[in-house]
């Protein structure tokens, strides 16, 4: 199984924010054995 990681902010993608929320889903998903496919950012 695989998933998408979709972010929504425009902090995010200003550079105002720094996204840790995906690295830490992303291990999460890992640690479930669940692939990450795809991960984006938009506002």
């Amino acid at each position: 199984m695989n998933a998408e990681i979709i972010s929504v902010g425009t902090e995010l993608l200003l550079g105002h924010t720094v996204n840790t929320d995906t690295a830490y889903v992303a291990r999460e998903l890992s640690a479930a054995g669940i692939g990450l496919y795809y991960s984006c950012t938009v506002g």
